[in-house]
C-alpha cells in the first residue's frame, strides 16, 4: 500500500497516524491475548510451587514456595507401638540431649532375654536409660561410662506394659539424677556430671548395639528436669502420656524437645508430636498394636469389654436404617435412597423389584429375560435393548466376561487328551503352560502373561508367556507372582523354609523352621512385603508377613496364616487369611480375617455354629477397588449325621466391605466342595473364581473350574471335555486358583 499525503494538510495526517498506530497496538494485544498458563495458586504466568512449607513437619517441601495448609507435623494412624528384637533394632533421634537439663520418659514392656542390654532411650555415648539383664533387668540411668548412677531396686517387670522416666539437672547439687518407675520415684543421686558430647540419640540402643528386648509405646524427651508430680501426672493413663497437652501440675510442654507417640504403623519414619521436627529413622523394628486395644466405650456397638485400652475404633448407630448385629453396624438402606431396606421394594435401584431380581442388592445384576446370555441389568438399570455389546450381530452377546476387557484365570485342568497339567484361561479359553504340575498365580503386563506354580519335578517355577522358567530350591512351591519395574517377584517355599525369589534369585525367609509364603506384593517405593505363616516355639503358626526380608507377626487369637496380599493406592497394606478362635465344642475352628496394615478384622460367618452346622471360614483372596475392600474364601460346614447326603462341604463367599455373599456350587452333596479362591473387580463388575460342584443333584459329584461374575456361577471345565474313549469318567477335580483382569 503507498500512502499519499498532501502538503498543508497536517490534521488529516495526524489523524491518520493516531488511526495506524491504534490498529497496530490493537493487532499486538490480539496477537498476544492468549492466557498464560496459571500456577498452583491462581496467579497467570506465575511460578509458585505448592507444598508444605514448614521445616518442622515431617512432609515439609524445601522446594516450595507457598504452604498449600498440608502440613503435618506428626503422624497418628491408630494405636500401635514398636517392638524390638534385642538384636539390631532401632530408631535413630539425631542429637536430641545436649549437657543441660533434660527428662526421658517411655511407655516400655520388657521381653525375657538372657545377656539383652536393653537400652530405652540412649546415646551414642555419654548417657543411657536401661535395663541390663547384667543388672537383673533392673531399671538403671547414669553418664559418661557410670551408667549404674541410679538404679531400680527392682527388676523391671516382664510382659508388664511400665512408665518409666529419668530426669537431671545440672544446677542442683552438683547434678541431681532421679529414677521414677510407674511414675514413682525408685532413686536419686547427686554430684552427677553432665553427660559427654555423645552427637546422637536412639529409641531402643545405646552406641552400636545393646538393644532393647521387647515393645515401646511412647517416648519423649524435655529440656529440663520435670518434677515428680510431673512425672506421675505424664504416667496416669497406660500407654498415652499426652505430653503434648499440659493438665493439673503438669504445664511444661514448651519445654517439650520430642515426643514420640509412635503411632504411625507403617513405614520407617517417626514422627515427632511435639511440633519442633526431630524426626526419627526407624531400622528392623516393627510395628504392631496392643492385644489390650479396643473400643471401651460401652455405648459403642463395638463395644470390648476384654479392652483396657481405648484404640479409637468405636462405632456408633447413627443412621435411622442401621443397627448394631454382633458388634457391627449394618445399614439398611443399600441404595442410600432415604428409604429402609425393610420398606423399599426396589434396594438396588436398578428399576427391577426385589421380588423379580435375581439379586436385589446389586444393581447390575437381575435377570436374562431376553435370553441373550447378557445380563438385563449390566449397564446398572434394567435394558434389554442395552444389556451388552454384540459386535458380530448374531443377536448373542460377546463371549468376553467383561465387555472390553481380558479376564485371566490361573489353574489346573485336564486337556482333552487327558492329561493333567498346569494351565491359564483367557475369557474361557484355555491356555497350557509347558511342563507345568499345577500353577497358583497370574499377572499380566501389557499383554505378557506371568504365571507361577510348579513343574513336572515338583520344583517352583513361573512362566512368561510360554516360557517356563525353574526356581532354586529343592521340592519347592511357586505359590503368588507380581512384576514391578520389570523385576519378577515370586513367593513360595522350598524344602527348608520360606522364600521369594527375584528374578531367579531365591532369598531366604526362614531356613530351618516351618513356615510357608503364599503373597507377595511390591509398593511404589520398592519394598517387597511376602505373606505366609512361620511356626513359633510353643508350635502355633502364626501369621505374618516379611517387608524386604524382616518378619512382623500379625495379631491371630491362635494359629493363622496370610493368604493373599494387596496395596490401597500403592501404599496401604491388606492381608487376608484367616485366625482360628477358641469354641467350647469345636476347638479351634477358623475365622476368616484381613489385616490392615497391622489392624485384624474378623469377618461376618453364615450362621451360627450351633443351629446350622457351621464350622468355620477361611479368606483366600483379597483386592482393593477405590474404597471397597472384597475377598473370596469359603465356609466350611459340619455333616450332620442324620442327613449325610445333603449337609457337610464347603461353600464358596466372597465379602464386600465386611459383608458375607453366598454364592453358587458348593453341596448339597455328600461333603462336596465349592471355594472361592481369588477375587478382582472391574468397570463395577465382580469376578470370583475357584471350583465349585458340577452337579448339585448329585451327591458323587465332582467340582470343577470355575468363576463367578457378579455371583453367576460359570464353569471352565466340563467332565466331559475330555474323550469317552480315555476311560476318565471319574477323573480328578481342577480348579481356578488366581485371576487377573487387563
Amino acid at each position: 500500500m503507498i500512502l499519499v499525503i498532501k502538503e498543508n494538510d497536517t490534521m488529516n495526517t495526524n489523524k491518520l497516524l493516531l488511526i495506524m498506530l491504534f490498529m497496530f497496538f490493537a493487532c499486538t494485544k490480539d496477537e498476544a491475548s492468549s492466557p498464560e498458563p496459571e500456577d498452583c495458586v491462581g496467579n497467570s504466568g506465575g511460578n509458585a510451587v505448592c507444598g508444605c512449607t514448614d521445616s518442622t513437619a515431617y512432609n515439609y517441601d524445601s522446594n516450595a514456595t507457598h504452604d498449600d495448609g498440608s502440613c503435618q507435623t506428626f503422624l497418628d494412624n491408630g494405636d500401635y507401638y514398636l517392638t524390638f528384637n534385642g538384636s539390631n533394632s532401632t530408631v535413630d533421634l539425631g542429637d536430641m540431649i545436649d549437657q543441660g537439663p533434660y527428662t526421658k520418659a517411655a511407655w516400655v514392656k520388657r521381653n525375657y532375654g538372657y545377656g539383652v542390654k536393653n537400652n530405652i532411650i540412649s546415646g551414642n555415648k555419654g548417657h543411657a536409660l536401661y535395663a541390663p539383664f547384667g543388672q537383673g533387668a533392673r531399671l538403671s540411668s547414669g553418664h559418661n561410662g557410670n551408667y549404674h548412677a541410679v538404679q531400680d531396686p527392682d527388676s523391671l517387670p516382664e510382659a508388664v506394659w511400665t512408665f518409666v522416666a529419668v530426669t537431671y539437672d545440672p544446677d542442683v547439687a552438683s547434678g541431681t539424677m532421679t529414677l521414677y518407675t510407674s511414675g514413682v520415684q525408685v532413686d536419686q543421686a547427686t554430684g552427677i556430671e553432665p553427660p559427654e558430647d555423645h552427637g546422637k540419640t536412639y529409641i531402643g540402643k545405646f552406641a552400636n548395639a545393646n538393644i532393647w528386648y521387647g515393645s515401646i509405646d511412647e517416648a519423649a524427651i524435655w529440656d529440663k528436669a520435670l518434677s515428680g508430680a510431673e512425672i506421675s501426672e505424664l504416667s496416669g493413663e497406660q500407654t498415652d502420656m499426652n505430653a503434648n497437652v499440659d493438665r493439673g501440675s503438669y504445664a511444661s510442654s514448651d519445654d517439650l524437645a520430642g515426643y514420640w507417640k509412635l503411632n504411625e504403623g507403617e513405614g520407617a519414619l517417626v514422627t515427632d508430636a511435639s511440633g519442633n521436627g526431630n524426626l526419627g529413622t526407624m531400622n528392623f523394628a516393627h510395628w504392631n498394636t496392643c492385644d489390650e486395644c479396643g473400643c471401651t466405650d460401652e455405648t459403642a456397638c463395638n463395644y470390648d469389654p476384654s479392652a483396657t485400652t481405648d484404640n479409637r475404633t468405636c462405632e456408633y448407630v447413627e443412621d435411622a436404617c442401621a443397627s448394631c448385629v454382633d458388634g457391627e453396624v449394618w445399614g439398611n438402606d443399600h441404595d442410600m435412597d432415604g428409604i429402609c431396606d425393610d420398606e423399599d421394594d426396589d434396594d438396588d435401584n436398578d428399576n427391577v423389584t426385589d421380588d423379580e431380581d435375581s439379586d436385589p442388592f446389586d444393581n447390575t445384576v437381575c435377570s436374562d429375560n431376553d435370553n441373550d446370555g447378557c445380563e438385563d441389568c449390566s449397564s446398572g438399570i434394567y435394558n434389554t435393548s442395552n444389556d451388552g455389546p454384540d459386535d458380530d450381530g448374531d443377536g448373542i452377546c460377546n463371549s468376553f466376561i467383561i465387555p472390553g476387557r481380558s479376564v485371566y484365570i490361573v489353574g489346573d485342568s485336564y486337556d482333552d487328551q487327558g492329561n493333567y497339567t498346569a494351565c491359564y484361561w483367557v475369557d474361557g479359553t484355555r491356555v497350557e503352560l509347558p511342563g507345568g504340575a499345577w500353577a497358583t498365580d497370574i499377572v499380566v503386563i501389557d499383554g505378557t502373561v506371568y504365571a507361577c506354580g510348579t513343574g513336572e519335578s515338583s520344583d517352583a517355577c513361573y512362566w512368561i508367556d510360554q516360557t517356563r522358567y525353574d526356581l532354586p530350591g529343592n521340592w519347592g512351591e511357586a505359590e503368588a507372582i507380581t512384576v514391578h519395574d520389570g523385576d519378577v517377584y515370586v513367593a513360595g517355599w522350598f524344602d527348608n523354609g520360606s522364600c521369594y525369589w527375584k528374578n531367579g534369585q531365591k532369598i531366604n525367609l526362614t531356613t530351618n523352621r516351618d513356615s510357608q509364603a503364599f503373597a507377595i506384593g511390591v509398593k511404589n517405593n520398592g519394598d517387597v512385603f511376602v505373606g505366609g505363616y512361620a511356626m513359633n516355639n510353643h508350635h502355633v503358626y502364626v501369621p505374618c508377613y516379611w517387608k524386604n526380608g524382616s518378619k512382623t507377626n500379625l495379631s491371630a487369637a491362635e494359629d493363622g496364616e496370610v493368604n493373599d496380599l494387596t496395596f490401597m493406592d500403592g501404599n496401604v497394606r491388606y492381608f487376608a487369611g484367616y485366625t482360628t478362635l477358641l469354641n467350647n465344642m469345636l476347638g479351634y475352628p477358623p475365622r476368616a480375617c484381613y489385616w490392615r496394615n497391622s489392624k485384624r478384622t474378623d469377618l461376618p460367618q453364615g450362621g451360627n455354629w450351633s443351629s446350622t452346622g457351621l464350622y468355620g471360614t477361611k479368606a483366600w483372596g483379597i483386592t482393593v477397588d477405590g474404597s471397597d475392600i472384597y475377598l473370596a474364601g469359603s465356609s466350611d460346614f459340619i455333616e450332620d449325621m442324620g442327613d449325610s447326603l445333603n449337609t457337610g462341604g464347603t461353600y464358596p463367599e466372597y465379602w464386600k466391605n465386611n459383608k458375607i455373599h453366598h454364592l453358587t456350587g458348593g453341596p448339597p452333596t455328600d461333603f462336596g466342595t465349592g471355594e472361592a479362591r481369588d477375587i478382582r473387580v472391574a468397570d463395577g463388575n465382580i469376578v470370583v473364581v475357584g471350583l465349585a460342584t458340577r452337579d448339585p443333584d448329585y451327591s458323587g459329584s465332582y467340582t470343577t473350574a470355575c468363576y463367578w461374575l457378579n455371583g453367576e456361577l460359570h464353569y471352565l471345565v466340563s467332565q466331559y471335555d475330555v474323550p469317552e474313549e480315555l476311560g476318565l469318567d471319574d477323573w480328578e477335580h481342577s480348579i481356578a486358583r488366581g485371576v487377573h483382569i487387563e
